[in-house]
């Protein structure tokens, strides 16, 4: 806990600048650097022909959303059947990228340094930037009263060319001086420790990374992910690729408060997200010091399947970031770990907003938020309202579809997958179980980690992952946007002794107690089957 608190410490003190710089930029406010980025932006205005430039209702920014993602997915599923992926799994690589979920049914050294950039490193910024936007899209919303969420082309440019672009190449900078790859071709010839010779691929790699964890993509250069010394060399670079991968989901929220002119709302979101987090990682990190399957226990961890240049406390962690984040890489073997860290690492993508992926995380928060001010409104008899805005019945359909689809694309293909094709999972019992669970969790909830231990580099789950993936994006995406769209169309009632105060610590906490019972609710009873009956000595 030494170790890790200040990871997040760090995380929460640069989020303050760039929540501030992120505030500016989305505002249409002046930012720094504006004579550097302006000129980039006009040059791809003209581009676009002025599509930037006009404000859109919600229907406009949802239809231009899935219009570039169709576009930017058809670029993508060219380049990569071009580079000699089967139709099946080109689909579901290209599905998974451009939805920020960078599930990988494939060793990712397998791919040509200019596939890796052409296709999935484009596909990295596209998505992230892609999220930022729906979350921008969705504070405007809440703030505006003509019906009006912004420009879905020119908050895109925005969050690429002033935030995007600048912090990964930065990051790429340091990742280079730690010791990570880049470079456009060749290979590293090596003698192993058994006198043989290997021939280690290089790459693009750093630049890869760099997005990688700055836009929470996961998806690895390697086929070991950040647990390969090539992606992950150092301590160094193990601590600032966590701090990278919380770093915009905790800015957002602080953002937020700054537009909305209600910090404390901000910091309100911000420590719900904080609490169920570092509880979830807490509780991960006390079940890699103990199995109850076995008679001795290690108060160092148990290092099978974890990286030996970190602790293994360290790879736990960082499977608690990128799945409470949903980053989806990793720095060992997911299917290694003890069953706490598996129920804690699936609980994190259950919830899928403490944090959450970047914007994407936000805005599934702001629909808990929703749901608890309509319960307690309900509770208190107190009209239920958020920012002034009634929370009414319209919305709260939309946020029903948000909360249930989740759940849905889950159980569905778990069951289905179970009767139909039930020995793709390697290993027996709750384990197994937990294998193909894992696999529909980790690509309805975007976040793309596996267990190793699920044979699915097949057909099969490259077409069925692959419509989770995208299912599991758009309806909510476009679901939050149109909740953005009937709120922004509202006038702000004023605050009365009768309206539910949503920035004190009664009403954090009654958040946070909604958005563990709703997680519960809808996964509890199938987790029995997998690690919580591994955990309690289940065979």
């Amino acid at each position: 806990m030494v170790q890790i608190l200040p990871i997040i410490l760090l995380a929460l003190i640069l989020a303050i600048p760039l929540g501030e710089y992120l505030a500016l930029v989305f505002s249409g406010k002046r930012a720094p650097l504006e004579p550097a980025f302006s000129p980039i932006e006009k040059a791809l205005s003209r581009l676009l022909m002025g599509m930037d430039r006009h404000p859109m209702d919600w229907k406009e920014y949802a239809l231009s959303l899935l219009a570039l993602n169709a576009l930017l997915w058809a670029v993508a599923f060219a380049i990569l059947y071009s580079a000699g992926m089967s139709p099946d799994l080109a689909f579901h690589t290209a599905t998974s990228f451009v939805t920020n979920t960078d599930q990988q049914h494939y060793s990712g050294d397998t791919l040509s340094p200019a596939a890796q950039m052409l296709a999935l490193t484009m596909l990295m910024f596209a998505s992230a930037a892609t999220g930022i936007s729906s979350a921008f899209a969705l504070i405007r919303g809440l703030l505006a009263t003509d019906g009006k969420l912004g420009n879905f082309f020119s908050d895109f440019i925005k969050c690429i060319v002033r935030v995007l672009l600048p912090g990964a190449f930065m990051v790429a900078i340091v990742f280079v001086a730690c010791g990570i790859p880049q470079t456009l071709g060749g290979s590293l010839d090596v003698k192993t420790i058994t006198g043989l010779m290997q021939s280690i691929p290089l790459g693009p790699v750093a630049s890869l990374e760099s997005i990688k964890y700055l836009g929470t993509n996961g998806g690895g250069y390697y086929g070991a992910n950040s647990a390969h010394p090539f992606e992950n060399p150092s301590p160094l670079t193990n601590v600032i690729q966590n701090i990278l991968a919380l770093l915009i989901p905790f800015s957002i929220p602080y953002a937020f408060g700054i537009m909305a002119g209600k910090r404390r709302q901000g910091a309100i979101i911000l420590i719900a997200m904080l609490v169920i987090f570092v509880t979830g990682a807490a509780l991960m990190l006390a079940g890699e010091g103990w199995n109850p399957a076995l008679p001795l226990n290690y108060p160092d961890g148990y290092l099978e399947g974890k990286e030996q240049r970190f602790t293994a406390y360290e790879t736990t962690f960082f499977l608690a970031v990128d799945t409470f984040v949903q980053s989806g890489g990793t720095s060992g073997s997911v299917t290694s770990m003890m069953p706490d860290a598996i129920l804690g690492a699936m609980s994190g993508m259950m919830m899928q907003c403490t944090p959450g992926g970047v914007g994407a995380g936000f805005d599934v928060m702001l629909v808990f938020i929703l749901l608890s001010v309509f319960i307690a409104g309900l509770m208190v008899g107190r009209t239920p309202e958020f920012l002034g805005k009634k929370v009414e019945p319209n919305e709260m359909k939309l946020v029903a579809l948000v909360i249930i689809i989740h759940p849905i694309l889950v159980l569905l293909p778990t069951a289905l997958t179970i009767i139909v094709n039930p020995h793709a999972a390697l290993n027996p019992g709750p384990r197994g179980f937990s294998e193909i669970m894992y696999e529909f969790l980790s690509a309805s909830a975007n976040n793309g980690s596996g267990m190793a231990g699920l044979a699915n580099t097949t057909p099969y789950f490259n077409i069925l992952s692959g419509l989770m993936i995208a299912t599991g994006r758009y309806v909510p995406l476009v679901a939050m946007i149109a909740i953005a769209g009937l709120l922004s169309r509202k006038k702000p009632i004023e605050a009365t002794t009768g309206t539910l105060p949503t920035d004190n610590p009664t009403f954090l906490l009654f958040l946070i107690g909604i958005i563990v019972i709703v997680g519960a609710i809808t996964f509890l009873p199938v987790l029995t089957f997998g690690p919580l009956a591994e955990l309690l000595g289940g065979t």
